[in-house]
């Protein structure tokens, strides 16, 4: 033990009370190997469990890692993932969070598809990205703090499925050298040449995340291509031949009326995933956005439920409005 600095730091407003000691003894099994690190479920002997993640490769000195860590520390939103508590040595590096019981959204929308699979359904779709939204863009304004790594893994969920965002203010740990190709989650395409996270490259990878819930598919899966980059593509070429229908989930198929709704988020998604940085919207715009989809949802319900005969048995009229984003 290199002296007194180096013990297990807590936040204020945590409920943990342990140390070093106990949490070495704890029991641990791998939850996941991420770009930054290892993941354990770590139950403690007083059968206290957390989520302890263990850095990989931290390029900066222990009074930059404890900064960065303190500033990680004060940010609270009920869904963004707290971090509890920190530990720098020499040898290793350490991150305490609450555990998630409900995992992560990746699990849940790739994990065993096909027979005895539960699939995710439209309304907990859209509730994700939703709360994924106001976690993020609170990160962005009050936080005033850039994720750079978001992806389906870092979105952990609640037992009422509400998303709560992991990871966040871990890239100025790891320096530049090695950051396009480790942790810049659903890469935004300047990235490559910047090797610099920002809150629209944040953007763009929100708007990748909103795509794979709207098709269903993992953006780096084989087929797509390079993590994040290709999934736009594949959507854009589909939306370009007009066959825009092809691109949804086919879980998603069994629901009526939603075709209008899907639309509308594959439209937000859109403007997130412009190759251009600026023509992105800012996450507060993003989230605004999805909000008046929620709001228009429950009008849509007031007004579907009224006796129209406009309405015949097919469900609801296409809108006659634009169909661009606002």
């Amino acid at each position: 033990m290199e002296g007194e600095r180096n013990k297990l730091v807590f936040f204020e407003g945590g409920v943990y009370s342990f140390d070093l000691e106990d949490l070495l003894r704890a029991s641990a099994e791998v939850l996941g190997k991420g770009s930054v690190g290892t993941s354990y479920k770590a139950v403690l002997e007083e059968g206290t469990t957390v989520v302890v993640k263990r850095l990989k490769d931290v390029a900066v000195s222990q009074r930059e890692f404890e900064m960065q860590m303190e500033m990680v520390g004060k940010i609270k939103h009920e869904n963004l993932v707290p971090l509890r508590a920190f530990y720098y040595s020499k040898d290793e590096k350490l991150l305490v969070y609450d555990l998630m019981r409900d995992g992560s959204l990746s699990a849940l929308l790739h994990g065993s598809r096909g027979s005895g699979r539960t699939p995710l359904d439209w309304g907990n779709r859209m509730m994700i990205a939703l709360t994924a939204a106001r976690g993020l863009a609170h990160l962005h304004v009050s936080g005033k703090l850039v994720h750079g790594n978001i992806k389906s893994s870092n979105i952990l969920l609640r037992q009422d499925h509400e998303a709560c965002i992991s990871d966040f203010g871990l890239n100025p740990l790891f320096g530049n050298t090695t950051l396009p190709s480790r942790i810049a989650g659903y890469r935004a395409p300047e990235i490559v040449e910047t090797r610099k996270v920002t809150f629209q490259s944040d953007v763009y990878s929100f708007g990748v995340l909103l795509l794979e819930l709207l098709t269903g598919k993992a953006p780096n899966q084989a087929s797509l291509g390079e993590e994040g980059i290709d999934l736009p593509r594949w959507v854009q070429s589909v939306v370009r031949e007009e066959w825009t229908a092809e691109v949804f989930d086919v879980e998603l198929m069994r629901y009526h009326s939603i075709e209008e709704e899907m639309v509308q988020l594959l439209q937000i998604a859109m403007t997130c995933v412009s190759t251009v940085p600026d023509q992105r919207p800012t996450m507060p715009e993003v989230l605004r956005m999805i909000e008046d989809m929620n709001r228009g949802e429950t009008d849509d319900g007031l007004r579907q439920s009224s006796d129209d005969p406009s309405k015949g048995s097919g469900g609801h009229t296409p809108p006659t409005e634009s169909r661009t984003p606002p």
